[in-house]
């Protein structure tokens, strides 16, 4: 009787062990993501914040039709 009450409960603090590992990893993963994301919009508004942007964005823009235009690509 003994041995089955052991066995049940080191089965039972094994599947305990598991999940609270299971339960930190994906905290770990929703807290790396999270950082990602925050990093992602910090440098999204500092290049929306750049006064150059419309400009550079407009001569990549430009340059890119050019080049279309010359090597007489359509689409």
């Amino acid at each position: 009787m003994i041995n089955k009450v052991l066995i049940v409960l080191c089965v039972s603090i094994v599947f305990v062990l598991g999940y609270w590992a299971y339960l930190e990893t994906q905290n770990k993963r929703h807290q790396e993501l999270m950082r990602i994301i925050q990093e992602a919009e910090k440098n999204l508004q500092t290049i929306e914040r750049n006064p150059n942007r419309v400009s550079h964005s407009n001569l990549a823009s430009y340059n890119l039709q050019k080049y279309i235009s010359d090597k007489k690509v359509f689409f």
